[in-house]
């Protein structure tokens, strides 16, 4: 389902693409999720994609509070990036610059291509490290 309601929480499901142009065809596809509770700030896991049109409508529509991001650049040997890379971090940031953004799947797999402190050098750069959190193996955050 692309809405469902589980113990109070309301999860929407929402849309992702697992890289740009032709590497589509072959990366397979992607979803990622909102989750909404009264009580709670309303959290997007975005999950394997890179940023696009329909992230940016998920962060428009629903106003998370909090975003998790997939944000190691990782790639295959050819065909660009399979989730998202700084530039598109700071998109994510740009349009919902109140949101605490979360990068994670960095460092974590063969294939990465951004590590955690060149995100953390560059979000400085920016203007947006307050705004955002890469947090170290088994780091945890509450909200």
């Amino acid at each position: 389902a692309e809405d469902t309601v589980f113990e109070g929480i309301q999860l929407i499901k929402t849309k992702g693409e697992h890289g740009r142009g032709e590497i589509l065809e072959i990366a397979g596809s992607v979803c990622g999720v909102v989750f909404k509770h009264q009580e709670e700030k309303t959290l997007y896991v975005a999950g394997d994609t890179v940023w696009y049109e329909e992230v940016e409508k998920t962060l428009n529509t629903h106003k998370p509070e909090v975003i998790v991001v997939n944000a190691g650049d990782n790639q295959f040997l050819e065909g660009g990036s399979l989730v998202m890379d700084a530039e598109d971090v700071l998109k994510v940031h740009q349009t919902a610059p109140d949101a605490r953004i979360i990068s994670v799947h960095m460092e974590a797999v063969n294939h990465w291509g951004l590590s955690r402190q060149e995100l953390k050098d560059y979000a400085e750069e920016k203007g947006m490290s307050d705004n955002l959190l890469v947090p170290d193996a088994g780091e945890e955050y509450w909200f």
